[in-house]
């Protein structure tokens, strides 16, 4: 059985996920992983989920949902029977899910199989390699207390820790670790489970081809089951604030030293994009390696009013820049780089059953920043959309991955942007985001690929060169495009 899309109009006039449907679906994963565990699956089961992602505007029905299993060992063989009739013909093709924070359909596939990594979470440190060996189906919010515990912290990550450690390689994440590259940089190795039913150990030096493309390959190379990852030594963070010109942000920003980092612009009507603030963690002397209390920051209700009550009011946006120019620094105190990390995104979410939160983000030459935001700050401005926050990342180049967005030294800007659930909103939110590619191409730069499907084909392939030979390499070694999501209906054919 297929499973059948709604219509655009559909996701985007209702875009929310059927009660009944999950609970259907989930008593049917149930049945399909009894199934698998006796190697074989069956033709045909009851109706399948219909799933959504973090943009809660693309509802997708699937064929079925197969939990993996806390063992990587256990989930090659589980998984397994149901690849072999995949690659005959026999069965859907599969997507690999996390969390599912993307917002395009990366981690879905209508009518397909999901592989739900969750429970594939086991997590085991090293302490005297500084490594641990993690499951994909771990978040960030598991792995951070069992490397605080032993005076370790993540040596990259999102600023958040809501994410799968497997959905942040496939999307080869960064965050606010200033002077690194990308996450692919911090990994040793991972055991890939690939479309042929087997388990391979990929590193720079073995299946170096595989581990190039299945670090920031969105799961189209195979399932990670594992990862090893290089960990960074927990400390106390001293933060350190500085307002400038968006103008000058660069040329600060070089003069400054600092183990982590990030920058604001504002999006306050009087001042938008014209305006910024740096911010700087330097570790206190005496405190790295030390075993130091877990909190989460402070005061969360009071930042998601603050944040909340700015979405469609420039008095808002004017108050929070304001709050976060003028009060933040005399506010701030000393916090462990594991707190600041400790986190979730959904303190800031849209819960509204009619707008969603959409990101976007732009990665720019360094020193074309202020050339990208002269010309973004004159298309959003006009444009009707609703800017809600701009944050800046320092990424260095990555030279590990096929699919780079960090080709030389960048800054990255997340853009977040509220969006009604209609068409014509997104409509409107695909043509920004168009002009926007556009712009950071004209400036050198490039945009990631988690995030809505709203670029040309023609803008993927000039931001993403190696785009072409990758899909080259999907067939060769996935010559029954055993693993599809949204992204390859979109762009790989």
């Amino acid at each position: 059985m297929s499973g059948r899309r709604p219509t655009r109009r559909q996701v985007l006039t209702h875009g929310v996920t059927a009660a009944g449907a999950l609970a259907l679906g989930s008593a049917t994963t149930l049945a399909v992983t009894r199934w698998a565990g006796q190697g074989a699956i069956p033709a045909t089961s009851a109706p399948g989920a219909l799933l959504d992602d973090a943009s809660r505007i693309n509802p997708t029905s699937v064929r079925g949902v197969l939990f993996a299993d806390p063992s990587p060992e256990r989930t090659a063989r589980t998984v397994a029977p149901l690849l072999r009739r995949i690659a005959t013909g026999d069965d859907p093709a599969m997507a690999v899910a996390g969390v599912r924070h993307s917002m395009g359909g990366q981690s879905m596939l209508a009518g397909g199989w999901v592989l739900d990594t969750r429970p594939m979470n086991r997590i085991d440190l090293d302490r005297a390699a500084a490594v641990v060996r993690v499951g994909a189906g771990a978040t960030w919010r598991e792995l951070i207390p069992v490397l605080n515990e032993a005076g370790f912290s993540p040596k990259v990550m999102q600023s958040n820790h809501d994410f799968s450690i497997g959905g942040s390689l496939s999307v080869n994440c960064h965050g606010w670790h200033a002077s690194h590259p990308p996450i692919a940089s911090t990994v040793r190795r991972i055991r890939l489970l690939t479309a042929e039913g087997d388990v391979l150990t990929c590193s720079p030096t073995e299946n170096a081809e595989l581990f190039a493309l299945a670090l920031g390959g969105y799961g189209l190379y195979g399932v990670i089951l594992e990862a090893d990852l290089e960990v960074w030594p927990n400390a106390i963070y001293e933060p350190h604030f500085e307002s400038m010109p968006t103008s000058e942000y660069a040329t600060r920003f070089a003069a400054r030293t600092s183990e982590m980092a990030y920058g604001r612009l504002s999006v306050d009507p009087l001042s938008f994009l014209e305006e910024a603030i740096l911010v700087r963690f330097t570790p206190e002397a005496g405190t790295a390696g030390t075993v130091l209390p877990l909190t989460s920051p402070a005061a969360p209700e009071l930042q998601r009013a603050i944040f909340r009550n700015s979405v469609g009011s420039g008095v808002g946006k004017t108050l929070r820049w304001t709050l976060e120019r003028e009060a933040a620094p005399w506010l701030a105190a000393p916090m462990s780089r594991n707190t600041i990390q400790n986190q979730p995104a959904a303190v800031f979410a849209d819960h509204s059953p009619d707008s969603s939160d959409i990101l976007h983000e732009y990665f720019v030459p360094r020193a074309r920043l202020w050339e990208f935001v002269r010309a973004a700050r004159d298309l959003i401005a006009p444009s009707g959309v609703d800017l809600l926050n701009v944050t800046v990342r320092d990424v260095r180049a990555d030279g590990r991955t096929t699919l780079a967005y960090a080709r030389e030294d960048v800054f990255g800007l997340v853009m977040n942007f509220r969006q009604e659930h209609t068409a014509r909103a997104d409509d409107r939110m695909r043509d920004l985001t168009r002009a926007l590619i556009d712009a950071v191409a004209a400036a050198g730069g490039t945009f990631y690929l988690p995030y809505r499907l709203h670029a040309t084909a023609a803008q993927l392939r000039r931001a993403y060169p190696a785009w072409d030979a990758a899909m080259a390499a999907k067939r060769r070694l996935d010559p029954n495009l055993v693993f599809r999501n949204g992204l390859f209906e979109a762009y790989g054919r």
